[in-house]
């Protein structure tokens, strides 16, 4: 079995991106083959699924306390984000190879009841897997496809999208993808990875790295 330590190190931004998209969430999604050659995902979202689970930077909020917007520079000041916060751990993965990863970067809207976004996606679980939701612990795409598997005994090779799509508030219009990229893995993948490219209104780079073991 295979454990995957994926962290985020730099996010940049254009220079003129416009306050009103500057609230960020990150869906990373590795592409892999299974021992049966079949086609999985491994999706998880950063820094959260909660309410409040977002980079803030928007200059407007420069004064609030989640703020986290480099000082001089259009991107997220990692030396404020703490490391659990950027950072997600697939384990018990059953890989043969690994093919993709996948960025997307959403921007948030908290006015449109963000807040409801994560119960409106649990709704649609069989009820056989809600007692598998712990109330106390914060709801994340690993903890809802365990919850899943646990309790029906089938594995869920991925989520249904339109079950990603309401847990991170884009069904409901919380969320708006602002920018997506992918890259193919080489065997072994490289440990630090960056994705750049056009997204909305310029041009955006995104660093992780990836620990395989």
């Amino acid at each position: 079995m295979t454990t995957l330590d994926i962290v985020l190190t730099d996010l940049t931004f254009p220079e003129d991106l416009e306050d009103k998209f500057c609230k960020f969430r990150l869906i990373v999604s590795v592409r892999y083959r299974d021992s049966n050659n079949k086609p999985t995902f491994a999706r998880e979202v950063l820094p959260g699924l909660g309410p409040r689970d977002y980079w803030e930077c928007e200059k407007g909020n420069k004064n609030k306390d989640n703020y986290v917007r480099h000082a001089t520079e259009p991107r997220v000041d990692m030396d404020k984000v703490d490391i659990s916060q950027r950072e997600v751990i697939f384990s018990d993965l059953d890989v043969q190879k690994l093919e993709r990863i996948e960025l997307e970067l959403l921007d948030i809207d908290i006015k449109t009841g963000l807040e409801k976004a994560v119960q409106n996606a649990i709704k649609l679980l069989p009820e056989v897997a809600l007692p598998l939701i712990n109330p106390a612990l914060p709801v994340s795409l690993t903890l809802i496809r365990n919850a899943l598997e646990t309790s029906t005994g089938v594995k869920v090779s991925d989520l249904q999208k339109s079950l990603i799509n309401r847990a991170v508030g884009k069904e409901d219009g919380a969320a708006r993808q602002i920018w997506v990229h992918s890259q193919n893995l080489t065997d072994p993948p490289e440990q630090t990875l960056t994705l750049t490219g056009a997204g909305k209104q310029g041009d955006y780079s995104l660093t992780v790295t990836m620990d395989v073991s």
